[in-house]
């Protein structure tokens, strides 16, 4: 556009050294310069950029000057007072030279914009606009798009420059009026400078006006015009001059810019995207329509603030706020895209893509976030994929987003595909491994001493079950000049019948792994489980044959004194595996008020199940309860309890594990960094071998072990929950001795909630009963108990048969009192499914949920559903008849 300009510096009577030049300058308000041409450029001795953003006042020596603030606008009112209109002698001051005089005219072109011409001081004052002056000069001699429209003689003079905007040679296009307005769109006509206005007061009148005209090859070209209009003494326009600059590729920005604000303005609002803004800085939150939408809220809510953010996340990962969530996405990155599931309004998980831009501190403290949604994509059509209905492309995008080195090698040991994690760990280019020999390239050897480490890929093919995580390891660099890099890492094979396809390893440096703490809760929960699988069992197979000896001497010898010890070993049962499901669920982020020896009792149920060590639990009547998570503090006390055994000597060894609680009193800085107050402390001794005192400062850091198959989880999973209760641990060990972890945590406020058991009674009632089971020896028990309460009753195995049942006796108006509904019906129709047929058909239905999960949540999420009791498997006939009485009232 602007540029066009530059091709006065060709011709020699624009150098400062002929008697006629002309240098053109663009200013804003303030005197600054916007453009100047070739001429001008020339004179001052600057280059393309040397001159744009300076003062005009500076290109001139004045005899008086000052270094006080204000001087360069004082000057400049000065010289636009002098030189708007008329022009003025001034001394332009090159950059190397001496100073020169020339006449400076300046012209108001639009608000806030001036057209400036310097010019040889033998140009006559107003020569700009005639045909002797500088402007006439710059039509003849190439300026950019200048035109001169002479409404008195109907005669135009177009620059070539002017021309070659709209693609003509100079010797083309006709120089009349009319070959003007035909060029003109017709849209545009009334905005042409030849027709703004066209009785005004005598004299000159700037203007700045955009329109389009047509090109040679027949397109529209966008035009900003800027210029003079001269009115005679009867106010007629007489005289149009100015500068065609050519903004095209501006308009299209813009069209391309409202036109992309339309679309993002449909996508956030009506449309797929859901976009929000979190200012943590101001405390300003925004969430765009749609992403109510998605969410299933209604336009007025949830409200704008960072507690809607976090009450969309899952329940496990709302600890900490919406800035902690997001500062612990994607370490390392600024910006990053993941699969998440938000929750809905109604408590629906919903699949998303969530993107997110965050703005940090130095500091690493998170200022802003801004971000969208939109419902998770199940995949493309035409992408390949494999049997599996995964694609290739997405597998190798799926390596490339893991934060571990990934190396997938064929049966012989030849690496296939090393990911961008795999590369910067082994410092080669993906490009320079493949191909090699795994041994080449991931070396190990022991950190202890050197020695060099087995082959990965055999050790992954021979192995009878998937290797284990090890941390004995260092990396040994490919070229030698670096230090071994210590890594964690395992292996496996990929089996297809039998026959390797390949081998797949996975490592990275300890040092950069992390953790949030809810992850590491989940992790070190499901590693106890597999620790905790052999002791429960060896608990189990007691409490088994408990009751199956009952049951014998009844049924064999008749005798029934062993059927009491084996209705309380079924009853032991199911409360042992209610506290194993709550223990692999984790905790439901509920606090309840509980008392130290009812922790220390369900800890050891579990975690000291099928030891042979001496437990003894020192928790006197008088310690106060404590309000926690009660699943997430088992997990606590049964990590510290497993610890202990684990560390004790190989027999003839005692083992003892010593477990106390008592009241505390903490003075301001006892134990940091707890406040002053009354706390519960909780103490886990043993008398096992100890901890080295080197590894004493970092047995709470996630990954550190000193056990050979080990993940180091556990210590940092209690460090974890015991700080997120408002807790503080401590640990005091000698070697050979033995070790003591104390737990202190904050005294409840309120009281242990003590449920008052009724002695069991046997409820009769009258009534129809539909009981639907898949297993037949439970519905034949189960009849037998409705039948000894006096219950009318049919058995279906699976939902549509509950269904058919339902509808006959529905049709003839006696619909069933109650139905009891199996949940899980293997190869059929659940409970949960046949509950919604029969609320279809009887909005009525009272339905009972028959489920063998002990467990509360599910509990209450089928009474959310309209189920009117839940019943645990296994029952007796009174659990049965006191839930029948309570829904049929």
């Amino acid at each position: 556009m602007l540029n066009e300009l530059d091709s006065t510096s060709a011709d020699s009577s624009l150098r400062p050294g002929a008697a006629d030049f002309a240098a053109i300058f663009l200013l804003d308000s303030a005197g600054r310069i916007t453009f100047a041409n070739a001429a001008a450029r020339t004179l001052w001795q600057a280059d393309s950029a040397g001159l744009t953003g300076h003062s005009f006042c500076t290109l001139f020596s004045f005899e008086m000057v000052s270094a006080r603030p204000g001087w360069l606008e004082a000057q400049w009112q000065i010289v636009l007072g002098t030189a708007l209109g008329t022009g003025t002698i001034l001394s332009a001051q090159p950059r190397v030279g001496p100073p020169r005089e020339v006449r400076v005219r300046i012209e108001k072109v639009s608000d806030g914009a001036y057209l400036a011409t310097v010019q040889s001081p033998l140009a006559p004052a107003g020569a700009a606009l005639n045909d002797a002056g500088g402007l006439s000069l710059l039509a003849k001699q190439g300026a950019a798009g200048f035109f001169d429209l002479d409404l008195k003689s109907g005669r135009v003079t177009y620059s070539p420059s002017w021309k070659k905007i709209l693609g003509y040679a100079d010797g083309e296009l006709s120089d009349t009026l009319d070959t003007w307005r035909e060029l003109i769109h017709p849209d545009d006509s009334g905005a042409a400078p030849d027709q703004l206005g066209k009785k005004l007061h005598p004299g000159t009148h700037p203007f700045g006006v955009e329109y389009r005209m047509r090109h040679r090859r027949g397109h529209w070209v966008w035009i900003q015009c800027i210029g003079i209009r001269i009115f005679n003494s009867t106010g007629e326009l007489e005289r149009v001059v100015g500068l065609n600059l050519d903004i095209s590729d501006r308009k299209e920005f813009d069209e391309a810019s409202l036109v992309n604000a339309e679309r993002l303005e449909f996508l956030a609002g009506i449309g797929p995207l859901g976009a929000f803004d979190l200012d943590f800085a101001s405390q300003v939150f925004w969430f765009s329509p749609g992403w109510k939408k998605i969410l299933r809220y209604r336009d007025d809510e949830p409200a704008d603030d960072s507690a809607s953010f976090v009450a969309a996340l899952p329940p496990d990962e709302r600890d900490g706020g919406a800035d902690t969530w997001f500062l612990l996405r994607a370490p390392g990155r600024t910006a990053f895209v993941e699969s998440t599931d938000l929750i809905a309004k109604d408590g629906e998980r919903i699949p998303v893509i969530l993107g997110a831009h965050r703005t940090l501190t130095r500091k690493r403290e998170l200022v802003r976030v801004v971000g969208f949604i939109c419902p998770a994509s199940r995949g493309r059509s035409g992408t390949p994929v494999d049997e599996d209905g995964l694609s290739s492309a997405l597998v190798k995008d799926a390596f490339a987003s893991v934060a571990e080195g990934v190396l997938i090698a064929d049966p012989v040991g030849k690496i296939l595909h090393a990911n961008p994690a795999a590369s910067r760990l082994l410092a080669q280019k993906p490009e320079q491994i493949i191909g090699l020999p795994v041994t080449d390239v991931f070396r190990l050897v022991y950190r202890e001493n050197g020695r060099p480490g087995d082959d990965p890929c055999h050790r992954a093919l021979t192995a009878e079950q998937p290797l284990p995580l090890f941390n004995e390891h260092a990396l040994l660099p490919v070229n030698g000049a670096a230090e071994p890099r210590p890594i964690i890492w395992t292996a496996r094979a990929s089996l297809d019948e039998g026959v390797a396809r390949g081998v797949v390893i996975v490592f990275r440096d300890p040092a950069e792994m992390s953790l949030t703490p809810e992850e590491l809760v989940k992790a070190n929960r499901f590693e106890s489980l597999g620790l905790l699988a052999g002791g429960i069992s060896h608990d189990f197979n007691n409490i088994l044959t408990t009751i199956l000896g009952g049951i014998s001497l009844a049924k064999d010898t008749h005798n029934f004194s062993g059927l009491d010890d084996a209705e309380k070993g079924c009853l032991t049962a199911k409360g042992l595996t209610k506290q194993l499901l709550m223990f692999a669920k984790g905790g439901s982020g509920t606090q309840v008020v509980v008392g130290a020896r009812d922790l220390f009792d369900d800890a050891v149920k579990i975690a000291a199940a099928g030891a042979d060590a001496e437990i003894v639990i020192d928790a006197p009547d008088g310690v106060q309860p404590v309000s926690v998570d009660r699943a997430q503090m088992l997990q606590v006390f049964q990590n510290l309890i497993v610890n202990a055994l684990q560390a004790m000597p190989p027999p003839p060894h005692r083992a003892q594990v010593h477990l106390r609680a008592s009241n505390v009193a903490l003075t301001a800085e006892q134990i940091p960094p707890l406040p002053e107050g009354n706390y519960v402390e909780f103490e886990v001794r043993d008398n096992g071998s100890g901890i080295a005192p080197e590894n004493l400062q970092k047995i709470f850091d996630p990954f550190f072990t000193t056990k050979k198959h080990g993940t180091g989880l556990g210590l940092a999973t209690v460090f974890s929950i015991v700080r997120k209760h408002g807790g503080q641990i401590g640990v005091d060990s000698t070697s050979g001795q033995g070790t003591a972890f104390t737990v202190f945590l904050p005294r409840a406020d309120a009281p242990v909630e003590v449920q008052v058991r009724r002695a069991p009674s046997l409820r009769f009632g009258t009534g129809r009963i539909l009981f639907m089971d898949d297993d037949p020896k439970i519905s034949a028990l189960s009849a037998s108990m409705l039948q000894s309460l006096d219950y009318k009753f049919d058995l279906a195995k699976n939902g549509d048969d509950a269904i058919q049942f339902y509808k006959r006796y529905l049709n003839i108006g006696r619909p069933y009192d109650a139905v009891i509904l199996d949940i899980t019906v293997i190869g059929g129709m659940g409970g949960e499914e046949c509950f919604k047929t029969l609320r279809d058909l009887d909005p009525d239905v009272r339905a009972i949920v028959s489920s063998g999960y002990d467990n509360e949540d599910m509990a209450r999420r089928f009474i959310d559903l309209g189920f009117c009791a839940y019943l645990t498997k296994p029952y007796r006939v009174h659990d049965l008849g006191k839930v029948l009485r309570a829904v049929l009232g």
